[in-house]
């Protein structure tokens, strides 16, 4: 987790929901599904509210001579302040990432996997932490944060995206003097308290004609 998510909003939605946010309908992603390698739409934040703006999906840290060739779509919260390079990154490039929903697959009998469509109650947009960094060769690319699964998850999978409330997205893009990193891990142990319903996602059935074309 997490490799998919869905993001159903217009740019007004979007700012009439976070409030001041300046936010340009060409900055919006061109799909509705988002995956790795895509641009993301990302908030930032300054002393008068969010900044939108753009990020790839798969973080290429700075200090990379080159970009891998799997660049890291997620990254978990645990330790993350003193890992090497990547705390680095932690403490001064912070974003949130909107989303109306993730996805999961769940397993079935016989090796098959169902679509999993994850949202907020009351179609609530979630704010997924993440991380973003500037490399000379890639541009600006990020990833998000994980943290392992609350109830609602854990048939589907060990891991979910740290999803913040407005208060943990003050905290998360406000600018530090010094990373509060017992304030950051006691946001991520609590992070599974967030009330999340899971519905089945319909796949459509493919059509006659279309399997006879491209059989």
């Amino acid at each position: 987790m997490c490799r998919r998510y869905e993001l159903k909003a217009t740019a007004k939605d979007l700012s009439r929901h976070f409030q001041p946010l300046r936010l340009a309908q060409r900055q919006m992603p061109g799909a509705e599904e988002m995956q790795p390698t895509d641009s993301l739409l990302i908030f930032t934040g300054n002393r008068t509210g969010y900044l939108a703006g753009n990020a790839r999906w798969g973080l290429v840290g700075s200090f990379l001579d080159r970009e891998p060739r799997s660049p890291l779509i997620n990254l978990g919260s645990e330790g993350l302040a003193t890992t090497p390079f990547y705390s680095k990154i932690l403490k001064r490039n912070r974003c949130l990432i909107p989303a109306t929903a993730f996805f999961e697959w769940q397993a079935l009998a016989g090796g098959e996997k169902r679509k999993m469509r994850v949202s907020q109650a009351r179609g609530k947009p979630l704010l997924l932490a993440g991380i973003f960094d500037r490399h000379p060769l890639a541009g600006t690319t990020c990833a998000i944060l994980t943290v392992p699964a609350n109830a609602a998850m854990a048939s589907l999978n060990d891991r979910m995206p740290l999803i913040l409330g407005r208060a943990e997205s003050a905290f998360w893009l406000n600018e530090h003097l010094e990373f509060p990193v017992e304030e950051f891990a006691a946001i991520a142990e609590g992070a599974g308290q967030c009330s999340l319903q899971v519905e089945q996602v319909e796949e459509p059935e493919d059509s006659p004609q279309l399997s006879f074309a491209f059989a």
